[in-house]
């Protein structure tokens, strides 16, 4: 049986005010600029990212835009450090790789408070289905270019920011166990085949949740999904109606009896929308925890990254992002 708890909206976190510059907010609309200066970031392990460098960086400049990209000696340094090295003299942060490139760049993104514009090269792409941002890197290109500056909320997870989707259970098991060369090969599809072949051997487990600190709520669950915008996994909907700005935390528990009476739900799980009968929890909040009995792996955004217990809290619309307009 579903079960919906929805607690008041929090306020959105408003914008420093420094001098205007590219990049920045004014009325929602994205400020720009003849000859705007784009550092480059590609992830060469994703999953097109290293074939399309040549076509970001034609388009780029086909626009007037000053494509920064790391030098020689600084191709091992971490991704975030290059940001915070370039950023003084960059007018935004360009990325071409999928949901966790852009998560792993996150606390570089939040310190330096310039807008990100993503090329979706990964294997969900997420956050590009969430705005439509077109797959094809020269047309995501110019949809940032043109498009407008989005506030949008950032997850926390034990302190670990992230975009779309912190899980455990059944996620878990599925991003510790996906051969790389079959999700290179076969993208979201390897999930799915590795999913098949892991839900076989796995038990549902219990967990206690607590929104906003109210009372404890028990779980037996075969996947839980902590989910800070609207898509998860490979294009699945946590609610129809939650966005990446609506200033919420929002948790689905899958609670069937039997792994495969969730089959009944696949459409819902597209969806995002759900019915009194269907054994699901569906919680919002602006801070959620979640224990469990034994330590349980947490994936987040695609990587494992921490472990229960968790605490999960929303930064309000907090990173700006590139995205094509009326999205």
């Amino acid at each position: 049986m579903i079960t919906q708890i929805s607690p008041e909206p929090t306020q959105s976190r408003g914008m420093d005010s420094p001098e205007m510059k590219i990049g920045q907010m004014q009325d929602t609309k994205w400020i720009h600029k003849d000859h705007p200066v784009v550092f480059l970031v590609i992830n060469p392990h994703s999953r097109m990212g290293k074939s399309v460098r040549d076509e970001i960086i034609s388009t780029l400049k086909e626009k007037g835009a000053v494509v920064i990209l790391p030098e020689a000696h600084e191709e091992e340094m971490d991704a975030n450090d290059l940001i915070l090295k370039h950023a003084e003299k960059t007018d935004l942060i360009c990325v071409a790789g999928g949901d966790g490139s852009v998560n792993h760049i996150l606390p570089s993104l939040l310190r330096i408070h310039k807008p990100v514009m993503v090329i979706p090269c990964g294997t969900a792409n997420n956050l590009a289905r969430t705005y439509s941002i077109p797959l094809k890197p020269s047309e995501a290109v110019l949809a940032g270019l043109q498009g407008e500056c989005r506030l949008i909320d950032v997850g926390m997870i034990n302190d670990i920011p992230f975009l779309n989707v912190a899980g455990l259970g059944l996620s878990t098991e599925v991003n510790l166990h996906v051969n790389k060369n079959l999700k290179r090969f076969f993208g979201a599809s390897a999930f799915v085949m590795t999913a098949l072949s892991m839900v076989f051997r796995m038990k549902p487990f219990r967990a206690v949740v607590t929104v906003d600190g109210g009372r404890p709520i028990f779980t037996r669950s075969w996947q839980i999904s902590i989910c800070n915008g609207r898509h998860y996994g490979s294009g699945l909907t946590v609610k129809d109606d939650a966005t990446l700005e609506d200033c919420k935390i929002h948790l689905l528990s899958t609670e069937v009896a039997r792994w495969w009476h969730s089959l009944k739900l696949i459409h819902c799980f597209f969806k995002g929308t759900f019915s009194k009968e269907d054994q699901v929890m569906l919680i919002d909040g602006k801070s959620i925890t979640i224990e469990t009995r034994r330590r349980f792996w947490v994936d987040v955004d695609g990587d494992i990254k921490t472990a229960t217990p968790v605490t999960v809290s929303v930064l309000p619309r907090t990173l700006k992002l590139l995205v094509p307009r009326e999205s």
